[in-house]
């Protein structure tokens, strides 16, 4: 995959106003020796509890990158996110990566604890504000990465949105449903759409990824058809087909939204923050 630039990012806090005495100042620098910064909406309410989105990139991306391509500036904005759009670890080829397992994409071994680095930021923002629940967001090795930490830390994720990844072929038994809504084109020739070797580990593909979260969440029901979604902007109309399982306890939906003849990086619509957004608002887990 080609190397793309880092962006570095610089967000600040705007000063908060109130009369119930809780407007001191708060950090907005996180992460230790990968630094990351906390977008607050412009109107933080100290009174008020905010959904915490996490921004995961994709291999050799960087965080500002993966936001830009999900377009979830203004909707992140006007449906009231913290957001964290965090950095990976650079490998021997300078190209940033999560460590998300076997399968993505610790490629040189660097062993970097990735579960540790994300679970530290989350509790340190839960610590320093009022966070309602914790939400992630990935593309391709960010995907993998939710879907590890889905596992590994559902005690605080509630909810995830993976395109063109596939779940941990890591034991994988979390503390609580999570809800997963899981895209992905039919024509990803880099993470492919179907079960199959993936960087020489046998890796579950789109359907079995979505099955094997719906068995893990206590759904009864079989993947059904659920509508239509519009996700690639390349493509007229709601291309996207949305299939979800059925009998999902609540805060634990799992859903599968496939992109007919969908590549790797498919351009991302317009509408698509909104939906996205919209779907952890009506799923997540309370």
């Amino acid at each position: 995959m080609r190397r793309l630039a880092a962006l570095a990012l610089a967000l600040t806090l705007a000063a908060c106003g109130g009369d119930d005495g809780d407007d001191a100042p708060r950090p907005v620098d996180f992460g230790g020796d990968r630094p990351v910064g906390l977008q607050v909406p412009t109107d933080f309410d100290p009174g008020r509890e905010y959904p915490l989105l996490i921004v995961l990139h994709g291999y050799g991306a960087s965080g500002g990158i993966q936001q830009g391509y999900f377009r979830l500036g203004d909707a992140a904005t006007a449906r009231q996110r913290l957001i964290l759009a965090p950095e990976g670890t650079l490998d021997p080829g300078g190209r940033q990566f999560w460590n998300a397992g076997p399968t993505c994409c610790d490629f040189g071994g660097v062993g970097v604890d990735d579960v540790g680095y994300l679970g530290g930021l989350i509790d340190d923002v839960r610590a320093a504000y009022p966070v309602a629940r914790v939400e992630l967001i990935g593309h391709s090795n960010g995907a993998f990465m939710a879907y590890r930490l889905a596992c590994e830390r559902a005690d605080v994720v509630a909810a995830i949105a993976g395109l063109a990844g596939h779940a941990t072929t890591l034991p994988c038994t979390p503390s609580a449903p999570v809800s997963v809504l899981h895209l992905h084109g039919d024509a990803d020739e880099t993470v492919p759409y179907e079960t199959g070797t993936f960087n020489g580990v046998t890796s579950p593909g789109a359907v079995d990824s979505i099955t094997g979260w719906a068995t893990r969440n206590g759904c009864t029901g079989a993947l059904a058809a659920s509508g239509m979604k519009n996700v690639d902007g390349g493509q007229p109309g709601a291309e996207a087909i949305a299939t979800a399982a059925g009998g999902c306890p609540t805060g634990g939906a799992a859903e599968l939204w496939t992109i007919p003849g969908g590549t790797h990086i498919p351009p991302i619509d317009p509408g698509f923050p909104e939906l996205v957004l919209g779907w952890f608002d009506a799923n997540a887990r309370p």
